[in-house]
Order: C-alpha cells, then structure tokens, then sequence
C-alpha cells in the first residue's frame, strides 16, 4: 500500500529521501543511478514516476490527502498551455448554460473555443466551429440560469473519467505532455457522452484523431512553466 505524502510535501526533502535510498540501493547494486532512487521514491507514495511526483507537489494549490487527488494535480501539470485554456473555457461554457457542473460536453466547448484560430484538418469542419457546438448542446441538453462568475464549478466524475483516458492516451503514445488531441480521445473513448455523440456526428472517430494526433500537437505550446 502506498505511503502518504506529508500535508505540506517539500521537494527538496523528497530528493533528500531520493539520495538515502540510492545509498542504500548501491549498497546492493554498485550499479544504481539517482533515477532509479527516484522512481522507486514516487513509486512509494503511489505516483507512475518521479516526473508525476515532482509536478504533483509543485502544482500551485495542490493539498494532496488521497492517491487519486494526487494523481489528478499530477495529470493536470502535464497539460499544455492549450489544455489548460480549454478547461478554463469548459467551466466559462458550463456557467454560461447554468449547469453546476463540468461535463463532457462543456469540455468539447471549451477545446473547440481553445483551438479557435489554428489551422487543423481535424478541425476543419463546419460542424465543429464554437456556434454550431454550442447551438448543438443547447438543444441537447436543457440550460438553466447563468451561474455567477466566482461560483466554484466543479469538473463531474464523467469528465474526471475524460481526462484519465485522455492521459491514457498520452502515455500509451509516450507523450509527457497531455494536449486537446489527447482531450479529445478521451471523449471519444466515453461512450454514451454528449460530447461524443456530437464528435461522432461531425464524422470524427478515435482512429481519426489518433493518425492525426501528432499533427494537432505540433500546433499547440507546451506546458505553462
């Protein structure tokens, strides 16, 4: 069972306990790197790499008290800029629509609007431009009144579940960094979503997206520093 994180892990002190445990690894094989140490470091308190451990503790705001919290802080530093926007646009999307929460099809919103500018194949498509989606959830799906700007809306456990397989993608592909390409391979392996149903209907599909993934990755910056 993995072991827990302090309330307030520090990073200095993590390469300190690093540096210990690669004292004691040479002590077994002469062998041994400092990387080595380190991955079995994260791997102790749950984490995939040290990589995940290290964005995971140094994420602004990041209180870590579970495994899956840590886990998610951790996929969202991997992020790139354009990922990021999107989510920040999913919420703008959800509040405008009156819905508590962010769902799936908030966050195909929110990457259509994120992309809006940038020369793609996958989307160029007259039925993926922001006003056609939005029209498209709307009557989907019933809004309500506009929330207020600075109520707190949550991502729902649908769209937690998007952002997993999205950062399944990116690691059965070997990409550090999750992008909207990544974003959207999450939606279209959910099946039974909004979002999907309205991708699907656009004509994409996951083997689309994924011969053009590379693609829509060289268009985007990398992770905000």
């Amino acid at each position: 069972m993995p072991s827990e994180l302090p309330d307030r892990p520090n990073l200095e002190h993590l390469r300190k306990q690093a540096k210990e445990r690669l004292r004691e690894m040479k002590l077994r094989d002469p062998e041994a790197r400092l990387a080595d140490a380190q991955h079995a470091i994260a791997r102790q308190y749950g984490f995939l790499n040290w990589a995940r451990l290290k964005a995971s503790v140094t994420s602004a705001g990041t209180t870590p008290d579970s495994v899956p919290q840590r886990q998610t802080a951790g996929t969202f530093a991997r992020f790139t800029t354009r990922a990021k926007q999107a989510t920040f646009f999913s919420r703008f999307e959800a509040g405008r629509l009156g819905h508590p929460a962010i769902d799936p099809e908030h966050l195909l919103l929110g990457i259509v609007q994120a992309r809006t500018g940038l020369a793609s194949r996958v989307f160029a498509n007259e039925r993926l431009t922001l006003e056609h989606v939005r029209s498209d959830v709307s009557s989907r799906r019933e809004p309500g009144q506009p929330l207020s700007r600075f109520e707190i809306i949550p991502f729902s456990d649908r769209t937690k579940r998007v952002v997993h397989l999205a950062e399944a993608e990116a690691d059965r592909l070997r990409h550090e960094e999750i992008g909207t390409a990544h974003l959207l391979l999450g939606l279209l392996r959910d099946e039974g979503s909004l979002a999907g149903a309205i991708l699907h209907d656009s004509g994409l599909s996951l083997d689309t997206v994924r011969r053009n993934v590379d693609d829509l990755r060289n268009e985007e910056p990398g992770p905000t520093p």
